[in-house]
């Protein structure tokens, strides 16, 4: 049995229902965008503090190297380490060993994500091939019975 309901139930639901669910809709989608404005902004917050942090570090670095450059031993160095100044009868031979290190480190590194990488991708085919054989060999029993 139907339940019938009056056209005086139907208006009260027409006026009251639809702005109540529009005011819903709208309340949950004001309540998304403030969260992700909250969000994004915590995130840019934490970022730009660590930002801070790093520069106080730079800040403290580059005033100790000003204290370092009043020095004169420690600005004839830095000129011959640097800028491959030589005193009169000197020779300079700059031997760059870190970023010959660095080369082979990194084609090291390389390597060893492409075997990683090799390895990965030749066992998702070994459980593909897997996976179809138990399917044929399930389509081939069902056959035969």
């Amino acid at each position: 049995m139907k339940r019938r309901v009056s056209k005086q139930s139907k208006r009260r639901l027409l006026i009251f229902g639809v702005p109540s669910i529009l005011a819903i809709g709208y309340f949950f989608i004001t309540l998304f965008s403030y969260t992700y404005n909250y969000i994004s902004l915590k995130t840019e917050e934490k970022n730009l503090k660590n930002e801070l942090v790093a520069l106080q570090d730079e800040k403290a670095n580059l005033k100790i190297e000003i204290e370092k450059l009043n020095d004169p031993e420690y600005v004839a160095r830095y000129a011959k380490e640097n800028f491959l100044y030589s005193a009169d009868g000197e020779y300079v031979i700059k031997i760059e060993t870190d970023e010959q290190e660095q080369v082979v480190n990194n084609n090291n590194n390389e390597f060893v994500y492409i075997v990683i990488i090799s390895i990965v991708v030749i066992l998702i085919l070994a459980i593909i091939i897997k996976i179809v054989k138990s399917k044929k060999n399930s389509k081939n029993s069902s056959k035969k019975n």
